[in-house]
Order: structure tokens, then sequence, then C-alpha cells
């Protein structure tokens, strides 16, 4: 009865948003000298802020980048900057979109002084895969926190010494944060913030 149940919730979900369930290709995340990929997209809070999101730029071309760019951040000086835009699309070559066209009179890096959140590093061998969103879970988690830009503190979770969620708890959990994502898309569009 349960699964039927959870069968039921998960159509509702799916019902309910536009966009696809596929597991999403991440932004990436320079620290320390390595390049990381990373379950966060930090530019998102820019356009939740009192910015338009240019979505004749993120244009929807793949399910699996869903926001319709791909961003490549870096952490230098103990600050979070946005380094680099490209376009989200499937291909191996994606064009590069200038940074000026979403922050207009800026070239180089942008200090992301609008973030306030978690990065989440994935680390180590996928423990469970999750077709949604980034809800696979790896053995563990490097977590960055950031205030308005500027790197606060770091905390690695061991995904290894606690009970994993079920994968349909996790396509739950990631389907209502696609919905949430697509409320709030929907909701700038039409004026409210």
């Amino acid at each position: 009865m349960k699964k039927i149940a959870l069968f039921f919730i998960i159509v509702l979900l799916l019902s309910a948003i536009d966009a696809s369930g596929t597991a999403q290709i991440p932004d990436k995340l320079v620290y320390n000298g390595k390049t990381y990929s990373i379950f966060s997209n930090p530019l998102e809070s820019h356009f939740e802020k009192r910015n338009s999101r240019p979505d004749h730029l993120f244009r929807f071309s793949c399910t699996a980048v869903w926001r319709g760019y791909v961003a490549t951040w870096k952490i230098e000086d103990g600050y979070l900057y946005l380094i680099k835009l490209v376009e989200g699309t499937c291909g191996s070559k994606p064009n590069e979109i200038p940074l000026s066209k979403i922050f207009p009179g800026k070239e180089a890096k942008i200090k992301a002084e609008w973030f306030t959140g978690r990065l989440r590093i994935p680390q180590g061998k996928m423990l469970s895969y999750v077709h949604m969103g980034y809800g696979s879970v790896y053995e563990k988690e490097l977590i960055l926190n950031i205030e308005k830009g500027k790197l606060i503190s770091e905390e690695v979770i061991d995904n290894t010494a606690r009970k994993l969620p079920s994968e349909e708890e996790k396509a739950i959990e990631e389907l209502q944060k696609l919905k949430d994502w697509e409320e709030k898309t929907k909701g700038r569009d039409k004026g409210y913030n």
C-alpha cells in the first residue's frame, strides 16, 4: 500500500512541473587548486533577489541542464567568484555566455556577494544514484558555507556513517526542489517576488 501511495505522489509531483527529472550536469568550482563538480547553483539566488532571469540567454535545450547554463566558480582569497558561464547544452563544446550579459559593465570574475548558502561537493564513490536533480549520494560531501560571497566554514559529511534515504525519498525531495524552482521562476515572470 505504501508503494502505491508513493507512486501516486511521484506522479502528482511530476504532473505539476514542466521540467524534466533528469540528473543534472553540475556547475564547477575551483577550490584549493582542484576543480570539483558542485551540487549547488549559486547563480540562481542572484535571480531571486531583484534581478531578472535572462531566459533569452538560458534557453532550455537539454534535460540534463534545466537551468539553461553551466557556471564555473572559484574560491579565491576567501570569496566565491563567478568566472565563466556557458550555454546549457548536452554538447561537448557549449558556447560561452559573456558575464557582462548578466552583470552589465563587468567582464572579469564576479564576486558572488548575493549568495548565502551551501556549496555541496560530492566526494568518493557514489553510494546511491538518483536520476533526478542532484539527488545522488556519495561517500562524502564537502560542504562550503558561504555568507554574502564569503567562505565562512567547511565541513565534511560522511554518508557511509549514516542511514541513507531511499531512492524514492530522494526522488521526491528533488522533485519538490524542481517544483519550487519552477514556481519561483513563473512568479518572477509574472512580476512577483
